[in-house]
């Protein structure tokens, strides 16, 4: 039985309603099968309490609906390509901006100067490499970007070298978790080691809304601050992690994956570098017609 067909038919084994969305018992035997459908079934039972309540999520959810400025990605390109992107950006009325990084030190500085020079001075912007960097590199680079004004380091090295990480930090080095930080233990060891500054939330790696907000709460209590991102996600479940931003107070939001791909749902827009909800019942987007074509059968 395939991955998919499997979490299908766990789900359906349960009486799932909007009073048992957040059974860690039933998210737990689908996300065993895949994560990705316990996401799913985890943000459909949140969409459809609020609904039902006749609110919006943010509000059900202990927070209030309010647009959020969130950063664009500027991939690995050269440099002037880079500038060119910045400035795009800037004319849209994005004000953070997030550079990929972690191929070549050289090129990687290039490309973050081009885009400060582009963007101005009051742009926040901040590098994600991926893991791609060793930790003498990541200090390097950090060190000699010390005049572009960085707001933090996302994943400067690879997910496993924490206590690299923590190093890091004690050099001065601002760091940001993704690839390291999977859930509740991830999330505690680092706090443990003091390895990071703040921590990516995103849905689809986590596994919903329910585990997403009970790390949120692990970390603010570390005196860890919070990100919210995504993973290539469709408008859907971007929405749902802005819903959690709302309740959250992440510093910093990057929630763009939507406007790369092929738009399937009705929003959420971005107006101005910021994500716009509406105020209506639920998550407040739905599927476009046509989505079918996108349908995956088990």
């Amino acid at each position: 039985m395939k991955k998919c067909e499997k979490a299908l038919v766990l789900a359906e084994s349960y009486s799932v309603s909007p009073e048992t969305y957040f059974d860690d018992e039933m998210r737990g035997e689908i996300a065993e099968t895949s994560l990705s459908a316990a996401t799913a079934i985890d943000i459909a039972m949140w969409d459809l309490r609020a609904k039902m309540d006749g609110l919006s999520l943010a509000v059900v959810m202990g927070g209030s609906l309010k647009d959020l400025q969130t950063d664009f990605t500027i991939g690995i390109m050269d440099a002037e390509e880079a500038g060119l992107e910045a400035t795009r950006l800037t004319n849209e009325g994005f004000r953070s901006i997030k550079v990929k990084i972690g191929k070549s030190l050289s090129e990687d500085l290039d490309r973050v100067r081009a885009v400060r020079n582009s963007s101005g001075p009051s742009a926040k912007i901040y590098v994600d490499a991926n893991g791609g960097y060793d930790p003498e590199s990541a200090a390097r680079f950090w060190e000699k970007a010390s005049e572009y004004g960085l707001e933090f380091f996302e994943q400067p090295v690879p997910a496993d070298m924490l206590k690299e990480m923590a190093s890091l930090r004690e050099r001065g080095v601002r760091v940001c978790a993704d690839e390291s930080f999977t859930d509740e233990a991830s999330l505690n060891k680092m706090i443990q080691l003091e390895a990071v500054d703040l921590v990516n939330i995103k849905l689809m790696k986590c596994g919903g809304l329910s585990p997403a907000m009970r790390l949120a709460r692990t970390a603010k209590h570390a005196g860890v601050e919070t990100m919210v991102g995504c993973m290539g996600d469709v408008g859907i479940s971007v929405a749902a992690a802005a819903h959690l931003a709302c309740c959250i107070e992440p510093r910093q939001v990057d929630l763009d994956s939507h406007l790369n791909i092929e738009q399937i749902c009705n929003g959420p827009d971005v107006v101005r570098g910021s994500v716009v909800l509406p105020d209506m019942p639920g998550i407040g987007v739905g599927l476009k017609e046509g989505w079918q074509k996108w349908k995956t059968e088990c």
